[in-house]
């Protein structure tokens, strides 16, 4: 079972454009691709190591974007 929290996510939107907004999943999105990628070459065996930085996106997103 998950419990879900009581009160809503508070989003601040600023003075972003729907463009920006997407550029910025985008970013996001990225890393997380190869990252997923990578881990399944590692099952495969096809790359010796990788240290996952899953959960980690917004890090280098945030401090590029600052």
């Amino acid at each position: 079972m998950v419990s879900l929290p009581d009160t809503a996510i508070q989003f601040e939107r600023g003075d972003l454009s729907d463009d920006r907004l997407l550029d910025l999943y985008r970013q996001l999105l990225r890393p997380r691709l190869i990252e997923e990628k990578m881990l399944i070459l590692l099952r495969q065996g096809k790359i010796s190591k990788w240290f996952s930085g899953i959960g980690q996106e917004a890090i280098s997103v945030g401090a590029t974007t600052a």
